[in-house]
């Protein structure tokens, strides 16, 4: 699981209009927008994996799925193309992300990096 959120987000420092603030535990943070540049536009391919292959662990593109989420989806799903770009096709996105994780308080929660 990877966080596509800002790092406030991720770590739940930062105010957020979801029940409850942090990660799921054990997932990853990357966020989102640090794979743009400040046009908007996505980072080219070596600098991508420059910020991507620590998060996922140096992974193969084989070695395991990728489920990303963030506040509502929509950061996970722009992170996701940028995925493919270095050759995962293994990508999807929890859709309900932390909107939907939240509410139920049965569900963990981690604060902290």
């Amino acid at each position: 699981m990877v966080c596509a959120l800002p790092t406030g987000g991720y770590d739940g420092t930062a105010p957020t209009r979801y029940t409850r603030r942090g990660h799921i535990p054990g997932s990853r943070s990357l966020p989102g927008r640090d794979l743009l540049n400040p046009e908007g536009r996505v980072l080219p391919r070596a600098e991508l994996a420059t910020r991507v292959h620590p998060v996922l662990g140096g992974a193969a593109p084989t070695d395991s799925p990728v489920v990303l989420y963030c506040g509502g989806g929509i950061s996970a799903a722009g992170t996701a193309p940028t995925l493919t770009l270095l050759g995962r096709e293994d990508v999807s996105v929890y859709d309900g992300s932390l909107e939907e994780w939240s509410k139920d308080p049965g569900r963990p929660l981690e604060s902290g990096g």
